[in-house]
């Protein structure tokens, strides 16, 4: 009903609360959107957990929604952000899991030594962090810390994939520069 609309009259519906404007984006965008998450999270469970609270999200919010460019940009972006959320804070539910179970082979002080060492490593990470461009960082946490690929980024990100292959290369010159003068 509904494909004879531009994504900005979809939207538009949608936000003025058509049910079926709302149905429409929902079976033209969840397979896409879950693929990618699958690709992204490897948890399909947690992927389509985040996916199923993006369209709730929507729906609630949409009266204090505003306009868009591309439905597809800002849904795979919204959906991105959920995502990666609920990864981290399943990171960290982990992580804490391992505190309450600790191994019994290492001696306190080795954890201790451990630490300290992982501390100081993340503290020149951070410093060297600051020399890089909002870009670079952007695009650095992307595919490093969240682990996609440059193709993804590129799905997210208003760059092309040569930018984004340049942005790291230069990142990764910027920060090896600054690592090697903070510990010689």
């Amino acid at each position: 009903m509904h494909d004879k609309f531009s994504e900005s009259e979809l939207w538009d519906s949608f936000k003025s609360g058509d049910k079926d404007a709302f149905k429409a984006i929902y079976y033209k965008y969840y397979m896409l959107l879950y693929k990618y998450g699958i690709k992204t999270s490897a948890d399909t469970d947690l992927a389509e957990d985040c996916l199923q609270d993006l369209f709730l999200k929507l729906w609630k919010n949409r009266d204090n929604l505003g306009n868009i460019c591309s439905l597809k940009s800002y849904l795979y972006r919204a959906y991105i952000r959920l995502l990666f959320e609920a990864i981290r804070k399943s990171r960290r539910e982990i992580n804490l899991a391992e505190l309450d179970h600790p191994q019994e082979e290492s001696s306190i002080e080795e954890s201790i030594i451990q630490q300290q060492n992982q501390t100081a490593a993340n503290l020149h990470l951070h410093q060297a962090l600051k020399h890089l461009t909002k870009r670079q960082r952007q695009v650095m946490q992307l595919h490093y810390f969240e682990g996609l690929s440059y193709k993804q980024i590129a799905e997210i990100l208003p760059l092309k994939y040569q930018a984004i292959r340049n942005c790291v290369h230069e990142g990764i010159k910027v920060l090896r520069k600054n690592i090697a003068s903070r510990s010689g």
